[in-house]
């Protein structure tokens, strides 16, 4: 039997909620990082930033899999097709795959700063995560 119409609907407003919801949280958590990298923090602090920019893989992971989500419960509606499909089962989650694996390399710099200092590591991190930010654009 096929899915009612309001069923449909439903099943994409939900999920359209959901991958900008997930989209949110990663975009905040990536901007509240780079404010506090700009302000380079230090000791223990840092070592708190280290295994927050480390924990972005998960929330990209979220915003992944919400988009191949939407791009299933959510195509007909013009939040998807505008962009279409392909925009949210490859594009999104190959840029979500590039910033996760991007995530652990800061972190580990991060970590060695903490160990012996690395001129600059804050500001180079926090730079790279603008360039994360910047390629997340207006998904």
């Amino acid at each position: 039997m096929p899915e009612s119409i309001p069923r449909k609907v439903f099943r994409g407003t939900r999920a359209i909620l959901k991958y900008r919801k997930e989209r949110g949280i990663l975009v905040n958590n990536i901007r509240s990082y780079i404010t506090t990298l700009r302000s380079m923090p230090e000791g223990n602090y840092l070592i708190e930033i280290a295994l927050n920019v480390q924990s972005l893989k998960i929330q990209c992971d979220k915003v992944k899999w919400a988009s191949e989500a939407l791009a299933v419960d959510a195509a007909d509606m013009t939040y998807v097709a505008s962009k279409g499909i392909a925009y949210f089962t490859r594009t999104i989650p190959q840029i979500c795959d590039e910033v996760g694996r991007d995530t652990r390399q800061l972190a580990d710099i991060l970590h060695d700063h903490i160990h012996q200092t690395i001129v600059n590591a804050e500001i180079h991190v926090a730079l790279r995560l603008e360039h994360a930010l910047a390629n997340l654009g207006d998904i």
